[in-house]
């Protein structure tokens, strides 16, 4: 598939105030070292991912992403079918943690990761690095820089991105995976 738009961004679109809301709730919730799908299954290495996460099923987080999903959709032009959302994943990002060059694609059955989205929770003045960057498949390297707190990122899975490590204090996101039937 060829794409005509590799992200779809969505500047500054949320509050302030959701996004401390969000980061309340996910520095309340237990997390836990972030796992990877590899070629052999589930792995946990700190040399591709190394950041911690949890996962929020709030329904009030929920109602909010529907409409940005369908709009980045139809104006990307990806046309993708989809009908259900996985849990978000609040994740949190200190000094050295990263994630390295990987997609999201993720197949359960026949249920698909088609879309993937990235809530910006943190201002960029309170962390340095973890800067995100997108590749396309003629290894093109999309960097996004610096964007502002309550900044949507939405893209198709299947597109490699990566975290680059912070220097210095914490880098915060929400992460929002739109699925559906498999391709056909």
């Amino acid at each position: 598939m060829i794409l005509k738009e590799h992200v779809w961004i969505f500047k500054n679109e949320l509050s302030n105030y959701f996004c401390k809301d969000i980061v309340k709730l996910g520095n309340q919730t237990k997390k836990h070292l972030g796992i990877y799908s590899g070629k052999n299954g589930k792995r946990n290495s700190k040399k591709v991912r190394n950041s911690h996460v949890c996962f929020l099923n709030d329904w009030w987080i929920k109602r909010w992403f529907d409409n940005y999903f369908f709009i980045a959709n139809k104006n990307a032009e990806w046309n993708f079918q989809f009908d259900r959302y996985e849990a978000f994943q609040f994740t949190q990002y200190k000094i050295n943690q990263h994630y390295s060059w990987h997609p999201d694609s993720f197949v359960n059955k026949d249920i698909v990761r088609k879309l993937s989205g990235i809530i910006l929770l943190s201002d960029p003045q309170d962390y340095k690095g973890g800067e995100i960057e997108f590749r396309t498949p003629g290894n093109k390297i999309i960097k996004m820089g610096k964007q502002p707190k309550g900044t949507i990122l939405i893209f198709p899975s299947f597109v490699y991105h990566r975290v680059k490590p912070v220097t210095s204090g914490k880098r915060y996101s929400l992460v929002i995976w739109a699925c559906g039937e498999n391709f056909k």
